[in-house]
């Protein structure tokens, strides 16, 4: 077939006629890793990464903090916390507590103890303690306190007011030792002064003993001030322990009175009897 000009005629290719070419078959799967790429983790760095100079500065601190602890550690003593070596007049015989029957001398040098708690309760010991056979009245010092029965006894009470004892156990009274203090005004001023009643007292303790405060509180009735300590020695190498209180009440008298008692533990049965002299101490 030709057309209007005789020139041949072209057949007519309809658009739905076209070859085509099919579209690649697709997977949900495939669907959702194209449209939710998974990120890659970031590579992990070896050993071998680390700069040099980062590696020499570690070590270099942690050489430094190995010499302070191994110098510290021998520079340590073995001793707890808030102890001090007791050093008593240097007329006591060695190894042997100082007689409280004579009057005690003034200690050779200084003693130097902890800081004083600010405020520590006192321990409440186990047991039920002593029988209370009645109240000491020290008229003298201005103070009542329990006194008590068997094995407790009462003994000449120089250079106290009163004295028991019972073994090693000592309880005893009287005016502050050493000069007037003067006026007490606030607590902390009764809790400087019972820590020099405290510090006289060492004397009634064995030699080369160390000291930790167990309490510092006011006393339970009137103006003063409770400390207790607890000292630590050694009788033929063996370690004991015994537990002291010291307090002072003010009386308005010249001077405050002072109570002293102190029990070894082998004798753990009277321990409880410290508790019932803080209970009952108070001022005429």
């Amino acid at each position: 077939m030709t057309d209007e000009q005789g020139s041949p005629r072209r057949p007519f290719i309809r658009s739905y006629d076209a070859p085509t070419t099919p579209l690649p078959k697709v997977s949900p799967e495939e669907l959702r890793r194209l449209a939710f790429p998974e990120r890659q983790p970031p590579p992990r760095r070896s050993f071998g990464d680390i700069p040099m100079r980062i590696v020499y500065v570690v070590c270099a601190v942690s050489i430094g903090l190995a010499v302070v602890v191994f110098v510290h550690a021998l520079r340590a003593d073995d001793q707890p916390p808030g102890t001090v070596e007791v050093q008593r007049a240097a007329q006591a015989t060695p190894s042997a507590p100082a007689s409280p029957t004579a009057s005690p001398s003034p200690s050779a040098t200084p003693i130097t103890l902890p800081r004083v708690p600010a405020s520590r309760s006192m321990t409440v010991f186990p047991g039920s303690g002593t029988t209370i056979a009645s109240l000491v009245t020290d008229e003298k010092s201005g103070i009542s306190y329990a006194k008590f029965a068997a094995p407790w006894r009462s003994v000449k009470p120089d250079p106290f007011q009163f004295r028991q004892k019972a073994g090693e156990a000592i309880i005893a009274s009287g005016p502050l030792p050493g000069a007037d203090p003067g006026p007490l005004r606030d607590q902390a001023d009764y809790r400087k002064v019972a820590t020099r009643a405290a510090r006289w007292t060492l004397r009634y303790q064995p030699e080369g003993s160390t000291l930790r405060w167990t309490a510092s509180q006011p006393v339970r009735y009137g103006n003063g001030w409770l400390l207790g300590y607890r000292v630590t020695y050694q009788v033929e190498g063996e370690k004991r322990t015994s537990e002291a209180i010291v307090a002072l009440v003010e009386t308005g008298r010249n001077k405050p009175a002072m109570l002293f008692a102190s029990v070894p533990g082998t004798k753990p049965e009277l321990h409880h009897d410290l508790n019932m002299l803080v209970w009952t101490l108070r001022p005429l």
